[in-house]
């Protein structure tokens, strides 16, 4: 069976965290977050996967391949010019002949779609599109549903006092090949916004099915951090270790380097060659790839991405550091994005600001 994955946008809304990693390889409690959409995907029995790139394509291509390393066959579509969600499956339109799965490869999703897929041809709509529950709908598209499931109604991004629903579009569709010929070839089309809404107009069935499994937008640094404490959640086990005090779940690479009076406190992810010295914290924390906390550091509800070194006495809240960062001695940063290769001076105090 066959899969289509979009994964060509920009992460605007992520910057300066991705002027040099497109946003499906943003990592999520170790992985790029495009991964665990691919990983659903396969273990669905969706093994034929497309990857639509544009921003940083050769990135995402290095990182990725050809789709050994899952047990699949991946290849890529290259739009240089935007076509929409729907437009850049429509491009790939050769490479579809039967009924498809399209997936958003920057949003988190461990999901089972053998179940979404199911339903759809139990039911024998044109599209089948999964739905999830959210607090604040007014960023997504929301979802009216008759009693049967099938969908009489979208709203995208509506004012609070237009939310007639909490149940949102997940971006993961179950498609008949036939809705290819309602999108035009030569402009920008969505799915949500244009060709939804025009199925609708037809007469055609679209139905609506709640996601099984862990969905969560990382469309901000602070999605991106929740989604990390969600999947270590599920995944962290309890860490006992001598001379480090801990509670709650913890993912802790092999490698990494625990001193003396360490504390973690779960969840927390811990990665390949990361360095916690003597009394430093990690407090619901993701440390990525040889980062390093030195002596009484303290990260809490953070992100330290790869190479970065937070410095002695210093405290990170609720932000996010990039990589490569020099966080200096007793350094204050809450609420804040550090873009890449950036240092921030001993000392100073930053509070809702972006460095870049």
């Amino acid at each position: 069976m066959k899969a289509v994955v979009l994964a060509g946008g920009e992460g605007t809304r992520l910057k300066p965290l991705t002027y040099k990693r497109p946003k499906p390889l943003m990592p999520v409690a170790g992985r790029p977050c495009i991964e665990y959409v691919i990983r659903s995907l396969v273990a669905s029995g969706f093994q034929e996967i497309i990857t639509t790139t544009a921003y940083l394509s050769d990135t995402l291509i290095k990182s990725i391949g050809d789709g050994a390393d899952y047990n699949a066959s991946i290849l890529y579509s290259f739009e240089a010019k935007p076509a929409g969600t729907a437009g850049a499956v429509r491009r790939v339109a050769n490479f579809i002949d039967d009924t498809f799965v399209v997936a958003s490869g920057d949003v988190l999703a461990d999901v089972d779609l053998r179940a979404l897929y199911d339903v759809h041809k139990r039911k024998g709509g044109v599209v089948t599109i999964a739905l999830t529950d959210v607090e604040d709908p007014t960023q997504y598209g929301i979802v009216g549903l008759d009693a049967k499931g099938r969908i009489q109604k979208f709203k995208e991004k509506p004012a609070p006092e237009e939310a007639f629903s909490k149940l949102v579009n997940a971006g993961i569709y179950v498609c008949e090949p036939d809705i290819l010929d309602f999108i035009p070839a030569a402009e920008k089309f969505d799915f949500a916004k244009d060709l939804f809404p025009k199925l609708l107009s037809k007469g055609l069935a679209l139905y609506g099915q709640r996601l099984e499994g862990l969905w969560v937008d990382i469309g901000r640094p602070h999605d991106l951090w929740k989604a990390s404490m969600e999947v270590v959640r599920r995944e962290g086990r309890p860490l006992r270790r001598a001379g480090v005090a801990s509670e709650g779940p913890v993912i802790l690479d092999r490698s990494a380097i625990l001193e003396e009076g360490v504390t973690v406190k779960g969840p927390c992810y811990v990665g390949p060659s990361t360095t916690l010295r003597r009394d430093s914290v990690a407090d619901n924390a993701c440390l990525y790839e040889s980062a390093r906390l030195e002596d009484r550091a303290v990260v809490r509800n953070s992100i330290v991405l790869e190479g970065s070194v937070v410095g002695r006495g210093a405290a990170i809240l609720d932000s996010v550091v990039s990589q490569n960062c020099t966080i200096g001695e007793g350094a204050h940063i809450s609420g804040s994005i550090i873009g890449d290769d950036m240092t921030v001076r001993a000392g100073s105090k930053l509070e809702n600001a972006t460095v870049s």
